[in-house]
């Protein structure tokens, strides 16, 4: 059981447990105005957002804490495992926020032709991104972390474009190594790059992350890119504990 500020998440159930790239995602992702300025800050407590969609939801630590983060957003979290959608639900159920969150069991791919084209403002996704061909023994496990089980990048790029209304917003958390090949795809599907952020663990090495944020059609020329390093001497980081300041006990 992970205990954070104002929620709890039991993740025994779940193929991917709570981690490290999930609290980044939930705590990076922003929303933005057609315009391209982050409304990140001022839009919590507005009636300015309306529905997301997180994409393997998992235990439900993203939507959580997207609904932490901004009190009007309404998550609809898709998981196709049962067991981990009926534990996200569990998890949602008994957290301050249980309002604005439904859990839908169900394959994502599927999920998106149940739904009219355009409904969603913002999709955010912790994505599979493993490609070894020797798969884990553990179904729902594959399923969770690698492609070629799960849900690949070509999917979850049809995905975004197809729920997301114009200028919606798409985030996501994958390896660094995925970068230009994830950007191209979702470029096909005109999905437009605004802000990347790097995610190195420490200083001396390599950045092994990168969260994402797309935007359905045209966007500024310039795309925002800065980089966040996770440990300082043992520590969590000033700019880690800043991101994560309202989650972290």
């Amino acid at each position: 059981m992970f205990q954070f500020q104002k929620f709890k998440i039991n993740d025994d159930r779940c193929a991917m447990k709570v981690g490290t790239d999930g609290v980044l995602l939930g705590a990076w992702t922003e929303i933005h105005s057609a315009s391209g300025g982050s409304d990140g800050d001022h839009l919590a407590g507005t009636a300015g957002i309306g529905r997301a969609v997180d994409i393997g939801t998992g235990s439900g630590l993203v939507a959580l804490m997207l609904a932490q983060r901004f009190p009007t957003l309404h998550i609809t979290a898709v998981e196709i495992d049962a067991e981990a959608a009926m534990q996200a639900r569990e998890n949602v159920e008994e957290s301050p926020f249980s309002r604005q969150i439904t859990v839908v069991t169900d394959d994502a791919c599927h999920f998106a032709t149940l739904m009219e084209a355009g409904s969603f403002d913002l999709v955010v996704s912790n994505p599979p991104f493993f490609q070894e061909t020797l798969l884990p023994p553990d179904a729902s496990r594959a399923t969770a972390r690698h492609t070629a089980a799960g849900l690949d990048f070509p999917r979850l790029a049809d995905i975004a474009s197809t729920l997301l209304r114009p200028d919606g917003h798409f985030a996501v958390i994958i390896p660094k190594t995925s970068e230009q090949h994830f950007h191209g795809i979702c470029n096909t599907r005109g999905l437009s790059l605004i802000h990347a952020t790097d995610i190195r663990t420490v200083q001396r090495k390599p950045v092994r992350r990168i969260l994402m944020l797309f935007q359905n059609g045209p966007a500024p020329e310039i795309v925002r890119r800065d980089e966040i390093i996770l440990m300082n001497d043992g520590q969590r980081s000033e700019a880690y504990s800043e991101l994560c300041k309202d989650f972290y006990l």
